[in-house]
């Protein structure tokens, strides 16, 4: 396994199950929250091969899908275990915070191996860290997160920003992208329980 798929495995099973729970939010049924699942988990991922002009992976093979579908079902699991709506609650938050710090990374990689510069590293950096969640977002009559969500955009451009001068330092990718992933998680978690947020209008 690469570092990479290491990554994007996580990403696509955090978002999944963050997906799941935004559809038990609304009382969806089972095809419901699995479509939120899908769609959140690889959402982001179909926007960023597009921009890079490649046929996207999960149109391609069975890994991603897989892993998206593992993820929905451990959403669903949870959900009956507990019996309770977490929608709204700290720890879908987290898993969440999750799948935006594993694809803002995959995202920057993808940018840096495309040859993007900076500006086009960031921009598919964001793009799969939030496309899928914006996309369910507005399934579900939300306005996306990115959108409304303290530090949340932000973190993942910050992320993008970092692995791209990391990578021009000369800084072994492993390590880097093990930083990035750090920061950018630790960035959006303290931003969630410190109410960080940027001046509203």
């Amino acid at each position: 396994m690469t570092l990479f798929d290491f990554f994007n495995i996580t990403g696509l099973l955090a978002f999944a199950v963050s997906g799941v729970y935004k559809g038990t939010g609304k009382e969806l049924d089972i095809l419901g929250v699995s479509i939120l699942g899908f769609l959140t988990a690889l959402g982001g991922g179909i926007m960023r091969d597009v921009i890079v002009n490649r046929i996207p992976v999960a149109l391609t093979g069975y890994g991603d899908v897989s892993f998206a579908i593992g993820g929905i079902a451990l959403g669903i699991f949870l959900y009956r275990v507990f019996q309770i709506d977490i929608s709204s609650k700290t720890i879908v938050k987290i898993f969440d915070a999750i799948g935006l710090a594993a694809f803002t990374v995959t995202g920057a990689l993808v940018g840096i191996k495309s040859g993007l510069n900076v500006v086009g590293i960031i921009i598919v950096a964001v793009l799969t860290g939030t496309g899928g969640g914006m996309i369910s977002d507005l399934l579900i009559g939300e306005v996306p997160s990115i959108l409304r969500e303290d530090v949340y955009a932000t973190c993942a451009m910050l992320g993008g920003l970092l692995l791209f001068i990391l990578n021009k330092l000369s800084v072994p990718l492993q390590l880097a992208t093990f930083i990035t992933l750090f920061f950018t998680l630790s960035f959006r978690l303290l931003a969630i329980f410190k109410n960080w947020h940027l001046p509203r209008f």
